[in-house]
């Protein structure tokens, strides 16, 4: 019954037709697990998908390096973030990170509405930058495709100061 369910949503999601999807040895000799394979189920990573962004602080902008930065996708408020609609990295020197977002993100990426940057920590030394200055959802733009790894970059993330806040 399961193999069948399977066998039926393989045909739907391939558009083929469901007497070659019963008539396919493929199909018929294969577990529930190697199906759910092929149809790009599972924990094997069948592509990759990087983040990458710059953060910087003040009027004169400067990199803010060592901060956490993260990429959350789906619903969020109390209670409802689960660990695993998240990935997180630390900025470089440079203020630049490269988040390599978890494969049960990847479909989600590209839509603001549903997968947004957050900075969860900033270093002591940057502790005039306002964190919370940043508060509009970016657009990830595609910038790189090339045989299973697609790079996403993010606008530059400009926090003010909360020096410059007060004025």
């Amino acid at each position: 019954m399961i193999q069948e369910s399977i066998v039926i949503l393989l045909s739907l999601l391939l558009i083929v037709p469901i007497s070659w999807a019963i008539n396919n040895p493929l199909i018929e000799l294969s577990s529930r697990e190697e199906l759910a394979k092929i149809a790009g189920y599972g924990e094997e990573k069948l592509s990759t998908v990087f983040l990458h962004g710059t953060l910087l602080c003040g009027h004169t902008p400067y990199p803010v390096p060592g901060a956490s930065v993260a990429v959350f996708c789906g619903t969020s408020g109390p209670g409802r973030v689960r660990r695993s609609s998240w990935a997180k990295n630390i900025t470089n020197e440079s203020g630049e990170f490269i988040i390599d977002v978890p494969s049960h993100l990847h479909a989600n990426i590209h839509d603001p509405n549903l997968c947004h940057i957050q900075i969860l920590h900033l270093p002591k030394d940057y502790s005039l930058c306002h964190r919370h200055s940043f508060t509009k959802r970016k657009t990830f733009t595609l910038t790189s495709s090339n045989i299973g790894v697609r790079v996403y970059t993010t606008p530059t993330i400009y926090l003010t100061s909360k020096a410059s806040s007060r004025v």
